[in-house]
């Protein structure tokens, strides 16, 4: 039983590695795993809820998704030219981990959007003429393999998926020829794997430090006396090193580093290291839950620095609702487009949209979710520059000349080709219990110099042989 916990520890904490866990709005927990050939929704007010200009309706009838022209839509291409392609159409698998006993309904907003794009993309005419069927995969945490062996028995492609424990499966999609545009990736098993493609790459050899590089600019003193907790686990500990070696590039100066065990109750002794040791900058490597704790003992001491900073898994509704006033002034990066963006980018509000009509009220928009829905589009992007005769190494071939890719504006642009992360990002603000854009004032902050070329060893991807 105790290995069975350390196993869900292990696997939970991993989610903070994608940078984009978070859940925006409380919903339903209900998986709903099936298999669809998705058909449009009724869009008869032409609505949505995201309050963007217009919604998904005049998207789909001005043919454009935010700056991208939509990839879907009628047409007469046939044959069947490849697994899971057919004249009637496209198998596609998206998977996610919403029957994960120890967090049940854990990534159900992949699912929700890989289904809201399906239904958009089908109400077009899919993909030159061809729908799109999707099948629904819960890894439930540590059966990513097995779906990942269900997906290579008839699929044509995985889209807009992953899981958790990722590095279980790696290798047997690359076995198995299957091409996967992922809504995100963990391990670097799979994030440098030979056939995945990312909308926002999760390249284990590049980081985004363009926080960091504001952060020295605007509080000196704090990123010389800067100090990371990171939760006592392997996934963890990997991530925290390569924020280390990226930041310490930049200008930061780390004078305490501190592994936490999970579940740890006592976090005073910590907060007095810190004290002691002159910090003026904290991010922590762990999930919300934990460094909530931790800011409660910061408080209870008096320990106040001048500056937290924390990945994109802490933008979720449940980290200022849970954390209270003590969460106040903690700083998020981010790459994604904000949800408190008025108005919503047009591209997200596709999204939203969409996802309001096919979820409706257990409708879960999270950061993966636009990830997901990205990744729809990137492959259909691809796929129908194949035309008629779509296969796997036609998908690759389209997808390898894909070097710039915002989702029609949904999230910073990136470069899925070459597998490069983005050199965009947006500074969130905890703020009345909710959150507010902290820098820039609007759009992204992109420099070149905001990626770092990492030199440490922290794994290699599957590749075919290996």
């Amino acid at each position: 039983m105790g290995a069975r916990r350390g196993m869900v520890a292990v696997a939970t904490a991993a989610l903070l590695i994608t940078g984009a866990c978070g859940t925006r709005v409380e919903g339903g927990s209900d998986a709903g795993v099936e298999t669809a050939a998705a058909a449009a929704p009724s869009s008869d007010d032409g609505s949505g809820g995201s309050g963007g200009d217009g919604g998904s309706a005049s998207a789909s009838e001005e043919g454009m998704v935010g700056t991208l022209p939509t990839p879907c839509g009628e047409g007469d291409a046939s044959g069947a030219t490849d697994q899971g392609v057919t004249d009637d159409a496209i198998a596609i698998s998206t998977i996610a981990d919403p029957g994960a006993q120890a967090a049940p309904g854990l990534n159900l907003g992949v699912h929700q959007a890989m289904t809201a794009f399906v239904e958009y993309c089908n109400s077009l005419g899919g993909i030159d003429g061809r729908p799109l069927e999707l099948t629904l995969l819960d890894a439930a945490l540590f059966d990513y393999n097995s779906v990942v062996q269900q997906a290579c028995e008839g699929s044509f492609a995985m889209v807009g998926g992953g899981g958790t424990l990722d590095e279980t499966g790696a290798q047997t999609a690359v076995d198995c020829g299957l091409v996967d545009v992922a809504g995100f990736t963990i391990s670097p098993e799979k994030a440098e794997s030979e056939r995945v493609y990312q909308p926002l790459p999760n390249a284990t050899y590049q980081f985004n430090v363009g926080a960091a590089r504001h952060i020295v600019e605007e509080h000196p003193e704090a990123a010389e006396h800067a100090a990371i907790i990171y939760s006592n686990l392997p996934v963890t500990e990997r991530q925290a090193a390569r924020q280390v070696e990226a930041y310490e590039d930049v200008g930061f100066d780390f004078v305490y580093e501190q592994a936490a065990e999970i579940g740890e109750l006592n976090w005073t002794p910590i907060v007095v290291a810190m004290r002691d040791a002159g910090v003026e900058y904290v991010t922590m490597t762990s999930t919300f839950e934990e460094f909530v704790n931790l800011q409660n003992a910061m408080a209870e001491q008096g320990f106040e620095p001048e500056v937290i900073d924390l990945e994109a898994n802490f933008y979720d509704d449940a980290y200022p609702e849970t954390a209270g006033a003590v969460a106040d002034g903690s700083t998020i990066r981010i790459t994604t487009s904000p949800f408190e963006d008025d108005p919503v980018d047009p591209a997200l509000s596709v999204y939203l949209d969409w996802l309001e009509q096919t979820a409706g009220g257990d409708a879960q928009p999270a950061l993966l979710g636009v990830q997901a829905f990205s990744a729809g589009l990137l492959f259909a992007t691809a796929a129908k520059a194949c035309g008629s005769e779509l296969t796997r190494e036609c998908l690759m071939e389209q997808l390898d000349q894909i070097t710039e890719w915002d989702g029609g504006g949904m999230h910073a642009p990136a470069n899925p080709a070459d597998n490069e992360i983005t050199e965009c990002f947006i500074q969130m603000e905890v703020a009345d219990g909710g959150f507010q854009r902290a820098f820039p004032d609007e759009e992204f902050s992109c420099d070149p110099e905001n990626v770092v070329e990492l030199t440490g060893d922290y794994g290699e991807g599957a590749s075919e042989g290996g």
